[in-house]
């Protein structure tokens, strides 16, 4: 997974996996009925269904073990358990330190686990299937470089465990693939939190692991060509020691097979490093050079194209004998100037021995602190520069322990070269969040007139300097930039080092709450749809944040390029403006865009001085969405009768009558006319491209398609309807030049929302939904279940309803719908999601 920050949304999560284990997966297959897409290995295998499945978990003892990382965890292996109608199980297995091992058909879950991530990537999961396509294997890795919280704010770590063991059991992405957002899309907003499956999660695993036993039984995991034994080594003892006795790696697999071996650290030595199955490994750790303490490697073994990794542990215990580290320190500093840094000698040994440290030669300019204490310890030794004439000062200290003594060697440099003045004393910088156009300022470096080469190094990665090094006098140019940053206040520094002294150069930042366009916020403003091209002329709805600086609306013709501050660049031409707020814009597209059809534009967002990230967009001839009663783009649509009355429950459509649908996004209009100004009455701006709508599934005749007079932006269709209607509230939709609208019905119910939400396992619950055009017989649908309930006429009305508890018996998501229960034949509502918590 990968990502943008602040409030939009961060970039899909990535997914490495091998079929067979002989290549990368490909990008997402085509999206399946239910809206889930499956995983698709090299040379074109799909993920197949399998009638069972289930992984044994382990996690990561030292970063997952006892903790809310643990639980989170715990959480997603449930959610995907606890699915009705599947046989899938995630299963608890226990913590562990090693790192995955490759096809042990388990799951490990481990933090960083020695991968390297892409930029931005913030998980990995790792997944080996047989030929036919059946997993086997499957191992998740958590990058460490992103600090995931489970509080709800921030990057959330339980909606991504949940999309990588999404992924673990044969999903793949499924963007474009459903109306809204679901936890195997491939982005995630920061400060969101996605841990309940979606519809396409639900029909992608019951479709995966029905438990039927339909499916064929999965394949043997495929031979392997090489087997490394053992897959871990792990060598102990004493630091500075003899070296501990050699170990054997057994190479078996196809007789004649060649394979080299590399370890990936120094002191790991291998004999041979090459050869032929069967074959043997020695494995010796040179231990000479390296401190008390756990050391790591891996050692690669590739044989056949695939490789074959052995890790290795080295425990090192201290010897019961006085070490010092480093045995040489070295410092400098300009005569009368500033001390340097204080340096750490590190004093192991016997655990709990007492030592004492003294200054043997170096006098008053040598200190070392604390003087005594007990093993293993870390002391301080500084320089004091103060009266010290320019020369090279030697010094010694000496460290006693059980009648023990090590010396180290200090070297001190006194310097008569001159101070390094840094003009002006520091450096403050201000930008939006979000921007990453760096500010910038310049930094004059001068010593007298003395010359010297220097080097500047920023502390922060939000701040830069050009050029980085160089030779004095000079001028830097110091830049800083906001990028992901939250709005604040931010301190660093940039370190400047001038013959042999770094200085600490003070640089500060104020991050101003940035303009920022929600990722998926740029939408049709009749259909909400998101994600699609847009057109000429287009009303369409912006959401986001800091998008003006106050709520305003157009007074009238001709509408405004600049609302409330805010103005919108399409194609880098303004767009006249309907409404604006902090949260959102309604806006007009420019008829220019036209000439862009088939291409893509950028969409910025200005509030006063500050600007948003551009948004890539797509432009096409047409891009038709109708206008619902629910303002969502879902349920009834605003349809009229002939005398401008609309088309409801109680009012519904008569066959063969003439009645007007309200849209936007006809596309280029004939005759044009002016941005901003209101569609004339005559003559009548036309639809340029071929339009249909289509009722129940029969042709409408079209009589007009257009602008609606006096508007600018709103368009309407005028068609008689069939007159072999079956049903009183019939699906429509509307068709332009090939490009479909949103459906809709005709006086169909709609369903604002659900109260509660969220209800428990295993009892009954009274809910109730609120909505319009609901039937007095209206009842609540779960599968293939209906319950009535009660109505309350109102704007909205309300039903309520009682769930019996048979319905709610199993942990899981619901989706549900109203129907009229006396006319089943016609549409149900659009549906809602009810949560079972256990």
């Amino acid at each position: 997974m990968t990502v943008r920050r602040g409030a939009g949304a961060f970039l899909a999560f990535a997914v490495l996996c091998a079929a067979a284990e002989v290549g990368p997966v490909v990008p997402q297959t085509a999206c399946q009925p239910g809206g889930f897409t499956l995983l698709q290995f090299s040379g074109g295998v799909v993920a197949r269904p399998k009638p069972d499945g289930s992984f044994n978990v382990n996690l990561d003892n030292s970063a997952y073990q006892g903790n809310a990382f643990d639980a989170a965890l715990r959480s997603a292996m449930s959610t995907w358990s606890s699915v009705g109608g599947s046989s899938w199980r995630y299963n608890f297995s226990g913590y562990t330190a090693a790192l995955p091992s490759t096809g042990d058909g388990q799951m490990t879950v481990v933090s960083g686990g020695g991968r390297s991530f892409p930029s931005g990537v913030l998980a990995t999961t790792m997944i080996r299937g047989a030929g036919d396509g059946t997993i086997y294997d499957s191992d998740i890795f958590f990058n460490p470089a992103y600090n995931l919280t489970t509080t709800g704010s921030g990057l959330d770590f339980e909606s991504v465990a949940l999309h990588e063991m999404g992924h673990g059991l044969g999903l793949d992405h499924n963007d474009g693939c459903y109306t809204t957002r679901t936890v195997m899309q491939s982005a995630i907003a920061s400060d969101t939190q996605r841990r309940s499956l979606a519809p396409p999660e639900i029909e992608g695993l019951r479709y995966l692991y029905s438990g039927s036993g339909a499916a064929p039984p999965p394949a043997a995991p495929p031979p392997v060509v090489l087997t490394a034994a053992p897959s871990t080594l792990v060598f102990t003892g004493l630091a500075g020691g003899i070296v501990p006795p050699s170990q054997n790696i057994t190479l078996s697999g196809a007789a004649g097979l060649t394979w080299t071996a590399s370890p990936s650290v120094s002191w790991l030595q291998l004999a041979p490093s090459n050869g032929s199955v069967p074959g043997v490994v020695n494995v010796l750790a040179l231990t000479a050079d390296l401190p008390a303490g756990v050391h790591s490697g891996r050692i690669a073994i590739l044989s056949a194209g695939l490789t074959r990794e052995v890790t290795v542990a080295l425990n090192l215990s201290a010897p019961n004998t006085l070490q010092l580290n480093p045995s040489v320190l070295s410092f400098s500093a300009l005569a009368g100037g500033d001390a340097p840094g204080p340096q750490s000698l590190l004093v192991s040994g016997t655990a709990g021995l007492s030592f004492a440290a003294s200054v043997i030669t170096g006098g008053s300019w040598l200190r070392v602190s604390p003087a005594s204490g007990t093993l293993p310890a870390s002391t301080t030794i500084s320089v004091i520069p103060a009266a010290l004439t320019p020369q090279l000062y030697a010094g010694r200290i000496t460290v006693t322990a059980a009648g023990i003594t090590r010396e180290v060697a200090v070297q001190f440099s006194v310097s008569a070269q001159p101070r390094l003045v840094m003009t002006p004393a520091q450096l403050s910088f201000s930008g939006p969040a979000g921007s990453t156009l760096p500010i910038c300022s310049s930094l004059d470096l001068a010593a007298g007139s003395a010359a010297g080469d220097f080097t500047a190094a920023p502390a922060a990665p939000w701040l830069a300097v050009l050029p980085a090094s160089g030779r004095l006098p000079a001028t830097l140019s110091v830049c800083a930039a906001a990028g992901s940053l939250l709005a604040g206040a931010y301190d660093s520094a940039l370190t400047i080092t001038a013959f042999g002294v770094s200085q600490s150069f003070p640089v500060h930042l104020t991050v101003a709450a940035g303009v920022l366009v929600r990722n998926g916020g740029v939408g049709n403003a009749a259909s909400f749809a998101v994600d699609q091209p847009i057109t000429a002329g287009e009303l369409l709805s912006i959401f986001g944040e800091n998008l003006a600086a106050a709520t305003a609306s157009a007074a009238g013709f001709p509408l405004p390029t600049e609302l409330g501050e805010a103005r919108v660049l399409v194609g880098g031409l303004p767009a006249r403006l309907l409404y604006v707020s902090p949260r959102q814009i309604n806006l007009v597209t420019p008829a220019a865009l036209a000439d862009l059809t088939g291409s893509s534009t950028t969409l910025v967002v200005y509030n006063g001085r500050q600007t948003s990230p551009a948004v890539r967009i797509g432009v096409a001839r047409q891009a038709p969405g109708v206008f619902t009663m629910l303002g969502n783009g879902a349920g009834a649509g605003a349809v009229t009768h002939s005398d401008g009355s609309l088309v409801t429950h109680s009012a519904p459509l008569t066959p063969g009558e003439t009645v007007s649908v309200y849209l936007t996004g006809l596309g280029p209009l004939n005759p044009a006319f002016p941005d901003g100004l209101p569609a004339p009455s005559d003559p009548l701006p036309r639809a340029t491209g071929p339009v249909r709508l289509v009722a129940d599934g029969q042709d409408a005749e079209v009589l007009y398609a257009g602008a609606a007079p006096g508007f600018s932006g709103l368009q309407l269709v005028v068609a008689t309807l069939p007159a072999s209607l079956s049903r009183r509230f019939p699906e429509m939709s509307i068709e332009v030049g090939g490009a479909p609208s949103n459906r809709f019905s005709a006086g169909g119910p709609g369903l604002y929302d659900i109260s509660p939400s969220e209800v428990r396992a295993g009892s009954e619950v009274a809910v109730t939904l609120r909505g319009i055009n609901l039937a007095p017989s209206s009842a609540l649908r779960i599968g293939n279940t209906v319950v009535r309930g009660a109505l309350t006429e109102g704007s909205p009305q309300s039903l309520r309803v009682a769930v019996p508890a048979r319905l709610l018996s199993t942990a899981g998501v619901l989706v549900v719908d109203v129907v009229d229960a006396d006319a089943l034949a016609e549409l149900p509502s659009n549906y809602l999601l009810l949560t079972i918590q256990p």
